[in-house]
């Protein structure tokens, strides 16, 4: 994860495959595919980084982890902290995490709250 360029491509790269996926299965939808697949690569991309760092490798920026748990991987990053036990003592990089976690709760708060709103709002666009 070199820079931001290569990260907003795999951001890009994910949002492209899930509109693919939901063509094949259209049972489930697409920010269903979006949201399971980036946190699915966050959480690999931390076990990498686990094991990156017992083996004195190059390592995933912090800063990836970031990006990746903003764009909607924050349970991921989260479940890696858990399953691999990396990153705890790190309080910095906790304190960012839970930030956006809170941050998503809050949104995802206030879109179910405001759902019929957005929904006839979104209407209006269609038709």
């Amino acid at each position: 994860m070199c820079c931001n360029s290569f990260r907003i491509l795999i951001m890009f790269l994910f949002t492209f495959s899930s509109f693919v996926l939901n063509i094949f299965v259209p049972a489930i939808p697409v920010i269903a595919w979006y949201f399971g697949s980036i946190n699915l690569f966050v959480f690999i991309l931390f076990g990498i980084d686990k094991l990156n760092s017992t083996k004195e490798r190059k390592r995933v920026p912090e800063l990836s982890f970031h990006f990746f748990s903003l764009i909607g991987g924050v349970i991921g990053i989260l479940l890696g902290v858990l399953v691999f036990r990396h990153k705890l003592l790190s309080k910095q990089f906790l304190f960012i995490q839970f930030t956006i976690l809170l941050i998503w709760a809050i949104a995802i708060f206030f879109i179910f709250k405001n759902l019929p709103a957005i929904i006839s709002w979104s209407k209006s666009f269609s038709g």
